[in-house]
């Protein structure tokens, strides 16, 4: 079987956030999307509006639907360049949450078949997945054609390492893998225990915190708060840990595929 080998590079992201407690935490983090333009042949943004402030811009800026993420992919693909994916939107298990339509496992699959792009294996490079749940879709990209792709196993709470990731991918020789470790970092942590402790203040749950404990530790506030703010109910709360624990193990990105590096430029797929 032949195989192909592109040699453009393509970035596209897909941002699409309302309110509610992660739309909060990524606000805070202060996302750099311009991790998601610089060094790329081309860049496509689905975002509602791209300002920029003395920043180059994506080549295309479009509305992010998910008839416009599934077209975008197959276009770059028929245009020659293996493409960066990168997730920042809500989701929840095998779902990424869109303005009016949602994108799912099979909606995946079904868009990106051979029957609707004519190829075995689309050219994606990697996929980064910021939205909770994403370890659930990780298979499924591995399906279509990625070679590496990282997801969150519950709620995301680290939307601040982000651009720590970004930060080592774009070194060029570091590993994908490596590059999600390094982000991992303990001021990351520290931070989004800050916000969470600070959100808890405005959004208790119905067991309140007395003096002297915080939903960060062990006490039965903490369960109460994640529960009922975070929707970490049962198979998700893990018994006998601290909230900080919990929100260690909801946000652990696995991240199954080969340990590519962002100057190989040998990757290939089968047509």
């Amino acid at each position: 079987m032949s195989i192909s080998s592109p040699q453009k590079s393509a970035a596209l992201a897909l941002f699409s956030f309302d309110d509610g407690a992660v739309y909060t935490l990524v606000q805070n983090a202060q996302v750099n999307l311009q991790h998601c333009i610089d060094g790329y042949d081309r860049s496509v943004m689905l975002k509602e509006d791209f300002v920029s402030v003395g920043q180059s811009r994506p080549d295309s800026v479009l509305a992010p639907t998910r008839e416009n993420f599934v077209s975008q992919i197959r276009r770059l693909a028929a245009d020659g360049y293996y493409t960066d994916i990168f997730v920042f939107t809500h989701g929840g298990p095998g779902t990424i949450y869109l303005p009016g339509s949602n994108v799912d496992e099979s909606y995946l699959r079904s868009e990106l078949s051979r029957e609707k792009t004519d190829r075995a294996e689309l050219p994606i490079r990697m996929v980064y997945q910021m939205n909770c749940y994403g370890e659930t879709l990780n298979q499924t990209w591995l399906d279509v054609g990625a070679k590496a792709v990282c997801g969150a196993r519950f709620v995301n709470y680290r939307s601040n390492q982000f651009n720590g990731f970004a930060r080592e991918w774009e070194k060029g020789n570091v590993q994908f893998d490596a590059a999600l470790r390094a982000s991992n970092t303990d001021s990351s942590r520290l931070a989004m225990h800050a916000l969470i402790e600070a959100d808890s203040l405005v959004h208790p749950g119905p067991t309140r915190c007395p003096l002297f404990h915080s939903v960060l530790g062990d006490h039965p506030c903490a369960e109460s708060y994640f529960r009922s703010r975070w929707d970490l109910g049962d198979g998700r709360w893990q018994e006998g840990k601290s909230g900080a624990e919990n929100i260690d193990y909801s946000s652990y990105m696995y991240r199954p595929g080969l340990d590519i590096t962002r100057n190989d430029h040998s990757l290939m797929w089968h047509p």
